[in-house]
């Protein structure tokens, strides 16, 4: 279906005029109609002048503005993409439930993900679930909440920062102290920063003291399991 009317040449006999007009006709009626329904063809090529306020439905393989196959506006600048309403729409959800130990004191460890909730647009990597990938480009809204426990009286330090391609993100992270056996705290953390797509992100941790773990609790007769880690990812802009 289209949108776009397009004027057949004039027959040059007069007895011909007739079905012309009613062929003519017809195809204004069509676009309208479409129009009225609300339908937008799909785009495979970027328009050459765009405006301000263009809109348009690309198909995301010959022409992806950054959402992929997507409803998208020109700002004036950028074709920003409806989903989410504001430009964005890639989410994830991600935890761990099991525990997770330092085999040494001050050494950077990633944590390893293994459950999975709804996701959009990011995901993990097949071979390294340490690494969070992210198919579009955007700024992006992250939340990192762990369980740590002490398993000694000792004063223990953790640390807790974010990585994008192996890069450590600059002034990002958690630091945290435990002095008690059996203690347990609860440490989060929100950032927000800017990736392309294809990057990868890690949640990385360490310790001075191996008896200080990430650890999960099994669900019990009237509460549920907990997560040693959790990771929740909100796309807020491209």
């Amino acid at each position: 279906m289209s949108i776009r009317y397009t004027k057949s040449p004039v027959p040059s006999n007069p007895e011909d005029i007739p079905a012309y007009l009613q062929a003519e006709l017809d195809k204004i009626s069509a676009v309208i109609g479409n129009i009225a329904d609300g339908n937008i063809e799909v785009s495979n090529v970027e328009p050459p002048k765009p405006r301000e306020g263009d809109l348009r439905y690309a198909d995301g393989t010959n022409w992806n503005p950054g959402q992929g196959n997507n409803f998208y506006y020109f700002d004036g600048t950028d074709w920003r993409a409806y989903t989410g309403g504001s430009g964005a729409g890639d989410f994830a959800n991600f935890g761990s439930a099991v525990d997770q130990t330092a085999a040494a004191i001050n050494t950077a460890y990633p944590i390893t993900w293994d459950l999975t909730g709804p996701k959009q647009g990011i995901s993990l990597n097949g071979s390294d679930t340490s690494k969070i990938e992210f198919t579009h480009a955007g700024t992006y809204h992250i939340t990192l909440v762990v369980t740590v426990s002490s398993g000694s009286a000792s004063t223990k330090t953790i640390e807790i920062w974010p990585r994008v391609n192996g890069v450590n993100i600059a002034n990002s992270g958690i630091v945290s102290t435990a002095h008690e056996n059996g203690q347990k705290k609860v440490l989060a953390k929100s950032v927000m920063f800017t990736v392309s797509a294809g990057d990868y992100l890690q949640a990385m941790w360490a310790v001075d003291d191996t008896d200080l773990l990430l650890e999960h609790e099994n669900a019990s007769a009237f509460a549920p399991a907990v997560s040693s880690s959790t990771i929740n990812i909100l796309q807020v802009s491209q």
